[in-house]
């Protein structure tokens, strides 16, 4: 009896060894696939993509603008359209980035709009508008991790030059003020180094003291607030831009 009963304790032990084992087995079995568990592709490729997205970035754009302002009261059709001319323009400019995280930047943004009205021989104006601003831009991307939207604030300095003409007397009037402005584009790379971009742009800005020059003398113009020169504008443009 007491060989069956030692017998009895072996078959156990040895039954409570291999499950114990087994159980070891699994159990390093579970941990080995936890360690060489990879993350999704998507996960993968998506911080391969940020590892490699440029620091640096220029670019150069063109398309519409309007302006802004109030045209006062019109008296005529012929008046209505010289004023339609006159808010109509071209805008054209570059701008260089600098991105020192994935979704905030800084930036230099150049812009120059063009634009200018005739009526008859009687009356005309070629205006030109400048601005140079920084700009603090937040870079947000779509689901395919590629096409980026760009949200921009801009700061700057704003030069303005209104060259006109009313019968044989010719003026130039010139101005300086502080700007500032918001921008909202989408940006599609072509290629690792080339992408293009589309930009709608909204600028704030007003003139209170101009210099009116003439062929024989240059005066300063001290303007109320209901007589500045408004340069508020909005433009769209398409450009591309090198990374």
């Amino acid at each position: 009896m007491i060989r069956s009963f030692a017998a009895l304790l072996l078959v156990l032990g040895m039954l409570g060894h291999h499950a114990s084992a087994q159980e070891t087995s699994i159990t390093e079995w579970k941990k080995d696939r936890d360690e060489s568990h990879e993350p999704p592709k998507s996960i993968r490729e998506n911080e391969a993509g940020a590892s490699t997205l440029p620091k640096w970035s220029f670019g150069l754009n063109a398309g519409y603008a309007h302006r802004l302002f109030r045209g006062g009261q019109v008296t005529s059709h012929d008046e209505q359209e010289y004023i339609k001319d006159l808010k109509s323009g071209i805008a054209f400019g570059g701008d260089i980035a600098w991105f020192p995280w994935k979704h905030v930047g800084f930036g230099l943004r150049y812009e120059m709009y063009k634009g200018n009205a005739e009526r008859d021989s009687s009356q005309s104006e070629k205006v030109t508008i400048q601005h140079l601003s920084g700009a603090v831009i937040h870079r947000s991307f779509l689901k395919n991790g590629k096409t980026a939207i760009l949200t921009s604030l801009l700061l700057g300095y704003q030069p303005y030059e209104n060259r006109s003409a009313v019968g044989r007397q010719e003026f130039t009037f010139s101005g300086k003020t502080m700007n500032w402005g918001v921008s909202v584009g989408i940006e599609q790379p072509i290629s690792p180094k080339f992408a293009l971009n589309l930009t709608g742009t909204a600028m704030m800005g007003a003139i209170y003291r101009l210099q009116r020059k003439t062929a024989i003398n240059t005066e300063t113009l001290h303007l109320s607030k209901d007589d500045s020169v408004d340069l508020s504008r909005f433009s769209l443009t398409l450009g591309f831009r090198f990374m």
